[in-house]
């Protein structure tokens, strides 16, 4: 039996009535949202792909309000992070860092870095986690566009 499951299918997922979009992003349906002819989409419209509204609303919110803070503050550090719940929200930081930031960081939308730190005081010492905006996801996406163009070039010839 077990050599009969498929490689790429989520046993959870199929019993849930949402699609679980772990390592994946929503094409979007809505032609009137997400205008081909529009030069840019704006940052909301990405996150809409990454956490569907229609499949998880909540994380939807939380990633926008991530997001949000991470555009304004530049980069976000872990005791910033973990008073998540204090941003004026309901309690999303266990969403937040269990499902929003991997799939970001997996993505290349946000990139983590650590300081090392030693409290004199006590003599402890320890990392400190700090979450800054990625450029790999615009390189991939750069990748994938110019890949594209050459295969459609390549076919109609």
């Amino acid at each position: 039996m077990a050599e009969n499951k498929h490689p790429f299918v989520d046993e959870a997922a199929r019993k849930s009535s949402t699609i679980v979009t772990k390592n994946s992003l929503a094409i979007p349906e809505d032609r009137e949202k997400y205008k081909l002819s529009d030069r840019a989409w704006n940052w909301e419209k990405i996150v809409d792909l990454f956490f569907p509204q229609e499949q998880s609303p909540r994380r939807n919110k939380y990633a926008k309000i991530f997001l949000r803070e991470l555009k304004q503050e530049g980069e976000i550090d872990s005791e910033k992070l973990n008073s998540f719940d204090e941003w004026g929200h309901e309690k999303g930081k266990s969403n937040l860092k269990n499902h929003i930031l991997p799939k970001l960081r997996r993505l290349g939308i946000i990139q983590y870095e650590y300081l090392e730190y030693r409290d004199r005081s006590e003599g402890k010492q320890g990392r400190q986690k700090v979450i800054k905006p990625a450029r790999s996801f615009t390189s991939m996406l750069d990748a994938i566009a110019n890949g594209w163009a050459a295969f459609e070039s390549a076919a109609y010839e």
